[in-house]
C-alpha cells in the first residue's frame, strides 16, 4: 500500500475508534441503559469530498446569511480536511435525576412545557433546543473523548459545531445538536492559523445555494468589531 492509500485506510480507523469513545463515554443516568433504554448518541462519518463541498456551500450561503466571515472560514476548513465525523444527541431522554438545572423542578415539568418549543426550533433554528443540561454534558463529554482518541493516534481533530448545523439541515443527520469533528492527516493541522476571510457579501456566487431561512439573520445595519454582525430575528 502507497503513502495514499495507509492515510486513507488509517483515517477510516481512528474515525471508527472515536465512534467507539463516543459511544462508550460516560452518560448521565447509566442505570437507563441496564433497564433497556435506546441510546441516544448518533454518529456519522463523511470522507467524501463532494458531499464536503456541498456542506461548504451550504456553510457560506448560512454565512451571506448572516453576514458573518467565520461561516466562510468554516466552509473552506470543510473542504480542506480529509473526513468528518458528527456525533450528536438524537432521540435523547433526560436522566430522571429531577435536578433542576433545566430551571424546571421536574424532568417531566421540562419535557412537558418545552415539547412545543422544541419542535418549532428544530425547523427555524440552527439546533433545536431546549436540551436536558445532563445530556448536553454528555454529548461534551462523548466529543471530548472522540477528540483524545484522534489525538492518541495522532490524528489531527477539530471541534466544530457550524459544520454540524449544516449537515443537520442537509438531512445527513437527525440530531437536536451535534458537533462535528474535522479529521485529518497532512503535515501541519488544517485546523489552526486560519485566517478570517474578508467576504463581499453583496456579491453572491452563481454556484451557492439560497439561504436556508433560519433564526437568526443579520440585522440591516449593526456592525460589531471583530467582523460579526449584530443579528435579528423576524416575527
Amino acid at each position: 500500500m502507497n503513502a495514499d492509500a495507509l492515510r486513507t485506510e488509517a483515517l477510516r480507523h481512528v474515525a471508527a475508534l472515536c465512534t467507539a469513545a463516543a459511544i462508550t463515554a460516560p452518560k448521565s443516568g447509566g442505570q437507563l441503559f441496564l433497564r433497556g433504554s435506546a441510546p441516544f448518541i448518533e454518529t456519522l462519518w463523511i470522507a467524501d469530498k463532494e458531499r464536503q463541498r456541498e456542506l461548504a456551500g451550504w456553510l457560506r450561503a448560512r454565512g451571506r446569511e448572516r453576514r458573518e466571515p467565520i461561516w466562510f472560514r468554516d466552509a473552506d476548513l470543510c473542504e480542506r480536511v480529509d473526513g468528518i465525523l458528527f456525533i450528536g444527541l438524537k432521540d435523547w431522554y433526560p436522566p430522571v435525576y429531577d435536578c433542576g438545572a433545566c430551571g424546571f423542578a421536574t424532568c417531566a415539568e421540562f419535557l412537558d412545557a418545552t415539547a412545543a418549543q422544541r419542535k418549532a426550533a428544530s425547523r427555524a433554528f440552527e439546533f433545536a433546543g431546549p436540551t436536558c443540561n445532563l445530556r448536553d454534558i454528555d454529548l461534551g463529554i462523548a466529543v471530548g473523548s472522540a477528540a483524545k482518541t484522534a489525538s492518541l493516534n495522532n490524528v489531527d481533530c477539530r471541534c466544530q459545531t457550524r459544520v454540524a448545523v449544516a449537515a443537520r439541515h442537509m438531512g445527513l443527520i437527525q440530531a437536536d445538536v451535534a458537533v462535528a469533528l474535522s479529521l485529518s492527516i497532512t503535515h501541519k493541522a488544517e485546523g489552526f492559523d486560519r485566517t478570517m476571510p474578508a467576504i463581499d457579501f453583496a456579491a453572491v456566487p452563481a454556484n451557492e445555494p439560497p439561504g436556508p431561512g433560519l433564526q437568526p439573520r443579520a440585522a440591516a445595519t449593526g456592525e460589531r468589531p471583530g467582523g460579526r454582525h449584530r443579528q435579528h430575528v423576524e416575527p
